[in-house]
């Protein structure tokens, strides 16, 4: 009969044991949402937003770190309730930061590529006596970003089979420079077409002219059409941003012989039309088809 009590004291406590841990966990401080852009761009400033709920908890401070290193920090119940704290590549809009006791956003400017990028935290925890704390981290990477997609210069409509083909496709100004390259049918072009150069704008920005120069014939079409379509594309390195790309279409013109109808060929065969008119009437066929 002890055995039996002892067995169903620990089962009851075990259940109760569950339960309260359960209503802890249910009632304790957690981060519901962290929203931070996978690419930031120089020319545009950085919105950082943290959003938590505290459930039965007292919030006591908000914290957001760049690798590691506090810039800025939020605590309701401390004179200042903000401050700020300097970190290479960080630099706060304060103006526009806006926390309390369910959310925190703060604002950065002038972005630099080499020092703003990074992993960004936001850090909440709660006040005495559990001092519990909660986080995320996002990686962001920092770029100026193409404002428009890739031009292509020096193309025509129309080319005769064996014309030269010389175009010219440059990227829109970035930093990192972008890679630049051409697509014959969706096929990167042979390296021995491409010629490429590489300068720099007013701004310091890169950007990248790749040059296409091939003979164009037939072999260079798709399936019956007369047309060739080029594509430009160009990309960032090791920027998760989309490619840009910028299409074009030409049409080929192809010099087909001449074809004899047989109903030419019968005409001539035919009894009524004497040897001397065939000879005369095959010279006339002969010479129109090499001046065509």
């Amino acid at each position: 009969m002890t055995n039996i009590t002892l067995k169903f004291n620990k089962g009851y406590i075990s259940v109760w044991l569950r339960i309260l841990r359960f209503r802890t966990i249910r009632n304790s401080l957690r981060l519901t949402n962290m929203s931070a852009p996978v690419v930031a761009d120089t020319k545009q400033d950085m919105e950082l937003n943290c959003r938590f709920d505290m459930e039965s908890e007292e919030l006591y401070a908000i914290k957001w770190y760049k690798d590691d290193q506090e810039f800025f920090r939020y605590m309701p119940h401390q004179q200042p309730h903000i401050m700020a704290f300097p970190v290479s590549g960080v630099h706060l809009a304060l103006q526009n930061t806006d926390c309390d006791r369910i959310h925190c956003k703060v604002q950065l400017t002038k972005l630099t590529r080499h020092h703003s990028d990074g992993a960004y935290r936001c850090e909440v925890s709660s006040e005495a006596p559990t001092f519990r704390l909660a986080a995320e981290t996002h990686n962001i990477t920092v770029a100026t970003l193409p404002k428009e997609k890739p031009r292509i210069q020096g193309l025509e409509e129309t080319y005769n089979e064996g014309d030269i083909l010389s175009a010219n496709c440059t990227s829109s100004p970035s930093d990192p420079a972008a890679i630049v390259t051409w697509f014959i049918h969706n096929q990167p072009a042979p390296q021995k077409f491409i010629e490429e150069m590489r300068t720099s704008d007013n701004d310091g920005l890169l950007f990248r002219s790749v040059s296409l120069r091939f003979q164009v014939n037939r072999k260079y079409t798709q399936g019956d059409s007369d047309n060739i379509e080029l594509r430009c594309v160009s990309t960032l390195p090791g920027v998760p941003f989309p490619p840009q790309e910028t299409s074009y279409t030409i049409s080929l013109k192809i010099h087909r012989p001449q074809v004899v109808s047989n109903q030419k060929l019968h005409w001539l065969n035919s009894s009524s039309v004497k040897p001397f008119q065939q000879y005369w009437v095959v010279l006339f066929l002969a010479t129109t088809t090499v001046r065509w």
